[in-house]
């Protein structure tokens, strides 16, 4: 009743890497809070990260689109 086994979780592949970024970018200013000056430059990587992520798609359909 629970489908086969060989069949990937469709709901992993739709909000896996949101869950990625949201844990990375919490886990990041958390660190900033923590460990003061140096954590800030963590924050800085952590929190830019899903603006790279969502840069890196967009241009890569624009890029698609050209082709």
């Amino acid at each position: 009743m629970h489908g086969s086994l060989d069949r990937s979780r469709p709901w992993l592949r739709v909000f896996g890497a949101p869950i990625v970024l949201g844990v990375l970018t919490t886990a990041g200013l958390l660190i900033a809070l923590i460990w003061g000056n140096f954590g800030k430059y963590i924050a800085w990587v952590t929190v830019g990260a899903p603006v790279a992520v969502v840069t890196w798609v967009w241009l890569g359909r624009r890029l698609e689109k050209r082709r």
